[in-house]
């Protein structure tokens, strides 16, 4: 490589970094959740212990690299630097993955020119969204293209240097992400085909004897310890059971994507190029090429499509997992167009089948926000629906655009010489067009979740200085809410579960026990000291503490002097924004151990015109019920008796029969906060539900 060559891939790099910097720092706030979280929380618990723990119990996490890696960042105190910071490092890990793109183009025997627009093409990729995400793509992505071409020079250099230099990138990237375990079997494949394809396997399986080794001593040692041990939090993979057909299904639709994210036209090109790799190879470099990128995309898409296929709640395309081969099919292109262009007409009927799937499968119908954190060619087609108005017309603009790639790219056959730079020029403005959808999307979704859950300062907690924290989860709390708060706010050491909470990961969150009076434990042990209380989809009311701060969907509560704070009153349903669940309890605890509760529930109840007439029916106990009819518009004051037992808690549960669905979330009528009253005259002095 001569110094010309290299000052410009450098220069390509850096603009890349540079470029992918400023974008990433325009997101307000992580929003792929649990991974964000928890990848900061280990880089946390890295930089601060030397140790891999969240919230005090063990990581069990196989994909350690990013936080190791980004470890240090964590040390600034300032959460929000620190976020930026290890964004930055993202950034320019991403960027790096131009470097062994440029490095098989090269030892393929592509110019220089073609090498550097290829490397271009690798860091304008939509996918380099996750540049800006704390996950482990950033990391992974480099590390793959480099392993491709660490591979490529051990088959077909088999030198002890090129063999080990494979295994210790392999292992590298399997340590970014756990689905590149398949690198070593893949390899193996590899050099199996190549030996096979130029007869002689027993000798090509000879001179891989030392990978060879080494790999079955790993593989020992992952079964010694046993491979769902190994895999950590992954360890559910081991219990999918699903079909072929939907594998097949699901991997078709990230195949799918995954021509998007390479920019569509150079696709048919592409899948010729690979086969002429493999059928009429020009050198030893490209049927090694050729073989190790047809397995390891077999070993992606069929990783993404078990998983896909196996999830029974969340079915979302994994493009994630599969974007890693774009660039590679760009170098496969690139191989066709160099060889002039040479099969028109498969090149035409390829580009053809093409349009046609683009045309019966449109992308608008799978561009659904509740199923968008697998794709940012998705995040690209949802915020231009946004633009337009309806999926429908989102998916005529994408397919129209297919439409005239395709027709370039089939007249571009006629005339290569042409026809290469304007291929590869438009499948540069492609990937650029399709990666600003994908970023205006995700500033405009990170701005929102900020605003929806975080006050103008999202480590408020931290800033109020009240030293650990407890959050305090209740009924109908949303992940991405607490792991929001968990993630700005590093004085939040644990997590209580309120009776009626879901845990939302897989690290420690006790379950909280309320007694009669109140009381609350966590392992038998009483709760106290500050707490983060949820009140997303529930009105919690504490004794014996305060409120100091109050964010959009959650309160910090400190203790008054010399007391503990009680469990007062614990509405569940009734949401932060006014909406009234389809069903729900209220309950209240006495004041003192052997008083009982007495007193009104007040709230004001509204009927929504959208919604129409609604009934609301109150059970105050097994017997006593009433029934609240509103009708379109109304509003009308509800007071409600709650009345208890000596030393037990009382409780009113309400169902309506008239609900809808607004924000993924099944509602009935409109609430104000319900608030509790103690009064004498709210209850009878027989005992309550006598008679």
């Amino acid at each position: 490589m001569t110094r010309r060559p290299s000052y410009a891939l450098a220069a390509l790099v850096g603009a890349s970094f540079l470029i992918r910097t400023a974008l990433a720092w325009l997101r307000s706030a992580p929003a792929l959740f649990p991974d964000e979280y928890l990848y900061s929380a280990i880089g946390r618990s890295f930089a601060e212990s030397g140790r891999p723990s969240i919230r005090g119990g063990s990581a069990n996490f196989p994909a350690l690299l990013q936080p190791i890696v980004t470890a240090p960042a964590w040390l600034i105190h300032d959460v929000d630097t620190a976020f930026r910071v290890v964004q930055a490092m993202g950034a320019l890990a991403m960027s790096l993955a131009a470097v062994p793109v440029y490095l098989i183009a090269r030892r393929l025997g592509l110019s220089t020119r073609v090498s550097l627009v290829l490397a271009a093409f690798t860091v304008l990729v939509p996918d380099l969204l996750y540049a800006s995400f704390i996950s482990s793509e950033a990391f992974a992505y480099p590390l793959v293209l480099a392993s491709v071409y660490t591979a490529m020079r051990a088959l077909t250099t088999p030198t002890r240097r090129t063999q080990l230099l494979f295994v210790a990138t392999a292992a590298v990237t399997t340590l970014s992400r756990i689905q590149f375990a398949a690198l070593p079997i893949v390899f193996v494949l590899a050099a199996v085909v190549v030996g096979a394809r130029e007869r002689r396997v027993k000798q090509a399986v000879r001179e891989q004897a030392f990978p060879l080794v080494l790999f079955a001593l790993g593989a020992a040692a992952v079964l010694a310890s046993g491979p769902a041990r190994t895999v950590g939090v992954y360890r559910y993979l081991f219990g999918f059971h699903t079909g072929p057909l939907g594998i097949v299904h699901w991997a078709a639709l990230d195949a799918m994507t995954l021509a998007y994210a390479a920019g569509w036209i150079i696709v048919p090109g592409a899948i010729l190029g690979l086969w002429l790799s493999l059928r009429r190879p020009r050198s030893s470099d490209e049927l090694a090429l050729g073989v190790f990128v047809v397995l390891l995309v077999a070993a992606l898409f069929f990783e993404a499509g078990l998983l896909q296929a196996s999830l029974t709640l969340q079915k979302e395309i994994q493009e994630r997992y599969v974007f890693y081969a774009a660039p590679l099919l760009g170098i496969c292109f690139a191989l066709y167009a160099s060889r002039g262009w040479p099969l028109r007409l498969p090149h035409l009927a390829l580009a053809t089948a093409l349009l046609l799937v683009s045309v019966q499968v449109p992308l608008g119908g799978y561009a659904v926000a509740s199923t968008l954190d697998g794709s940012p060619i998705l995040f690209g087609v949802y915020w231009l629906t946004g633009k337009l108005g309806k999926p429908g017309d989102a998916s005529v603009v994408v397919a129209a655009g297919v439409a005239v790639l395709t027709v370039i790219a089939v007249l571009a056959s006629r005339r290569p010489r042409l026809g290469t730079p304007v291929v590869l020029g438009l499948a540069l403005l492609a990937t650029g067009v399709a990666s600003a959808g994908a970023v205006a999307f995700d500033v405009q979704t990170t701005a929102k979740l900020k605003k929806a859950f975080l006050p103008s300062d999202p480590s408020w907690i931290d800033r109020a200085n009240v030293g650990n924290v407890s959050l305090l989860q209740a009924f109908s709390g949303p992940r991405a809410a607490s792991l929001q708060q968990l993630f700005w706010n590093r004085s939040i050491t644990s997590v209580a579960l309120l009776p009626g909470a879901a845990k939302f990961d897989n690290y420690p969150a006790a379950r909280v026990r309320v007694a009669g009076n109140g009381t609350m434990t966590v392992n038998g042990r009483p709760l106290d000291g500050p707490m983060l209380v949820d009140g997303f989809g529930s009105t919690v009311r504490l004794r014996g503490a305060h409120v100091l701060e109050s964010g959009p969907t959650a309160s910090l509560w400190v203790p008054d002097r010399g007391t503990r704070p009680h469990l007062a009153f614990y509405s569940l349903g009734h949401y932060h924004d006014g909406w009234l669940a389809g069903g729900g309890v209220m309950y209240a605890w006495p004041e003192a151990a052997g008083h009982r509760v007495s007193g009104w529930v007040r709230m004001r109840l509204t009927a929504p015109p959208a919604i129409g007439a609604v009934q609301v029916m109150f059970a105050l106990s097994a017997t006593k019920t009433f029934k609240v009819a509103l009708s379109p518009g109304e509003t009308r004051e509800v007071k409600i008796p709650l009345c208890g037992e000596p030393g037990e808690r009382a409780a009113v549960s309400y169902r309506s029969p008239v609900r809808a669905i607004v924000g993924l979330r099944i509602v009935s009528a409109r609430s104000t906060t319900p608030v509790f009253t103690p009064s004498e005259s709210a209850c009878p002095l027989v005992p309550f539900g006598a008679g």
